[in-house]
């Protein structure tokens, strides 16, 4: 396993892929962002790069429709280098695409590939325009004419994005719920608490209700991956760099580093799979208790 931030994890540990993985909830977000009805989900397809990078560099939900590819990235924080990572996502798509399908690019013969469409939805603390459109050029050491590509970095938190929530259900959905979750830990309590008394609340205003009464021990679960992301990326720093002292040796440390995380990470999942919101929340907060966890899973 490579460092903590080239760890390997599914998709379904956030919220947002979760909902948007749904082709009902992609076309009703599509037609949102569109201003279009369609209804037959047929034609819509979902893309998204199976093998997402950990923390900040994943990609959240890639959909093919219309001869188009949208890209969907959420973001709590915010990140000026959307662009790029958008252009080298829509690349890694199209060149799975294109080899799914045989397709050879040294042919003289114009291989046609859908068009792109990318959008990055925040819904972080910091303030922020209502939207944004972020340009790969600004990143150019020097100025470049004729290449560009475009993240359109919507504020959902805004008054303004009120219309795009009220046209789709899930994201209006979505954005409650992680407001609810702030609003009840600011109150105080736990991480656990909040989501419980936030995943509540939503089911008792019909927001998500179907979604959060099938799935709420999950949904915990990814949101507290979601809220507790910088909490266990340090824990898999420290873990890794105690690993990497007792080794001794630079060969060696290096090697104990990535062992630290990996047991960190191994951890991680098991909690997830059996779903342990509460002793995930205190592993993550508590060494005492992650040693006692280690301990029991033969880790």
């Amino acid at each position: 396993m490579a460092n903590g931030s080239t760890i390997q994890r599914n998709h379904k540990d956030t919220v947002f892929h979760d909902l948007f993985s749904d082709k009902r909830n992609a076309l009703s977000l599509y037609n949102a962002l569109n201003g279009t009805d369609y209804e037959d989900t047929d034609g819509l397809e979902i893309v998204t790069l199976s093998d997402a990078i950990y923390m900040h560099g994943k990609n959240d939900v890639s959909v093919l429709f219309q001869n188009q590819m949208a890209l969907w990235e959420h973001q709590s924080t915010l990140n000026y280098n959307m662009p790029l990572r958008g252009l080298i996502y829509y690349a890694h798509n199209i060149d799975g695409i294109l080899e799914a399908k045989g397709v050879k690019l040294y042919g003289k013969r114009l291989i046609k590939i859908p068009a792109p469409d990318y959008y990055v939805f925040y819904n972080g603390q910091e303030k922020a325009p209502d939207r944004q459109e972020l340009k790969l050029s600004d990143a150019f050491l020097v100025p470049k004419e004729g290449y560009e590509w475009t993240a359109h970095m919507l504020n959902i938190n805004a008054d303004t994005s009120r219309s795009l929530l009220k046209q789709c259900p899930a994201l209006e959905g979505y954005v409650a719920l992680v407001q609810y979750v702030r609003e009840y830990q600011k109150a105080g309590g736990s991480l656990s608490e909040a989501m419980d008394k936030a995943i509540d609340r939503c089911v008792r205003e019909g927001m998500l209700k179907e979604y959060l009464l099938k799935r709420k021990s999950e949904v915990m679960l990814m949101l507290l991956t979601e809220f507790d992301e910088e909490a266990f990326a340090e824990v898999m720093r420290r873990e890794g760099r105690e690993e990497g002292r007792e080794e001794g040796r630079e060969e060696g440390r290096e090697e104990g580093r990535e062992e630290g995380e990996e047991r960190v990470y191994r951890l991680y999942s098991k909690l997830m799979e059996e779903k342990r919101a509460g002793d995930l929340e205190q592993a993550i907060q508590d060494k005492e208790f992650r040693n006692m966890l280690y301990e029991r899973y033969g880790l």
